[in-house]
């Protein structure tokens, strides 16, 4: 009965930890995007048009923070 309970708790960490090494670990797969002063941006190979992303999320974040202050400050 407690072998079950086991097997249970390891199927159930199985994904989490498969998930973790897809998403997070891409050392060995890895894209440069650009350098500046030092800094390296990378992306996972599979990621299709990496730089889109990467200026879509600045660019939303920079919109969020303009309508946040001009929230807050009128």
């Amino acid at each position: 009965m407690e072998e079950q309970g086991i097997k249970k708790i390891q199927k159930k960490q199985k994904p989490n930890d498969s998930l973790k090494k897809n998403i997070l670990a891409y050392d060995d797969e890895k894209q440069t995007l650009f350098r500046f002063f030092g800094i390296e941006l990378t992306a996972p190979k599979g990621l299709k048009n990496p730089r889109i992303v990467y200026i879509s999320f600045i660019l939303i974040n920079c919109i969020l923070l303009i309508i946040l202050k001009n929230l807050i400050f009128n």
